[in-house]
């Protein structure tokens, strides 16, 4: 089940924690309830997202969700194509609107991160309209910024826990590699499909 922000439709649930020039952005869907409710990402009691952060390197300790803004001092945003809606789940969330897609791009590419990560390949769906095929890094990111999809840090793929694990530290890896990369010119599209 889903709910919107009980104000009005614009009001933003979560305020987007991003910065020009990141290292990685991950992307979220939409806030659960629980995020929605603390007003900080990632807040649910079972969701490995800070956890799986400082076991693949990204922070130096575990960050608690009220700490969630202190991610911009490692390189790291957060955002969801859902501002303004909980869920429970991602499958009961609207198709996103072409316009509504557009502005995720835009933004995104606006702020020129290294790399973008989906937080699970139904977020990917979600935000570019396209099926994912693969985990990792995508085939259609031969720019700047790069297309990476790890599997949702939701208790409920917590039995991916090594691969997704593994994921983070492929992630961590690309990054590495990309800091010594010489400057690619960004990317105008990450292929969105709009209708």
């Amino acid at each position: 089940m889903f709910s919107h922000s009980s104000e009005d439709i614009t009001t933003h649930l979560l305020p987007d924690i991003l910065a020009p020039n990141l290292d990685v952005i991950f992307v979220g869907a939409a806030p659960s309830h629980w995020s929605a409710r603390e007003g900080h990402y990632y807040a649910g009691p079972t969701n490995k997202f800070w956890l799986l952060l400082y076991q693949s390197g990204f922070t130096p300790r575990q960050l608690l969700p009220e700490e969630d803004v202190q991610v911009l001092k490692y390189g790291i945003g957060l955002t969801g194509i859902y501002k303004n809606i909980s869920s429970s789940a991602n499958h009961l969330l609207p198709v996103p609107t072409p316009e509504l897609r557009l502005q995720l791009q835009e933004k995104l590419l606006g702020l020129n991160p290294r790399i973008l990560c989906f937080n699970g390949k139904d977020v990917y769906h979600l935000c570019i309209g396209r099926i994912c095929m693969d985990w990792g890094l995508q085939e259609e990111s031969p720019g700047k910024p790069k297309i990476f999809v790890l599997h949702s840090s939701s208790a409920r793929a917590d039995g991916w826990g090594n691969e997704r694990l593994a994921l983070y530290h492929e992630l961590r890896h690309l990054l590495e590699q990309e800091k010594q990369a010489i400057p690619v010119d960004l990317n105008p599209s990450f292929g969105v499909n709009y209708s």
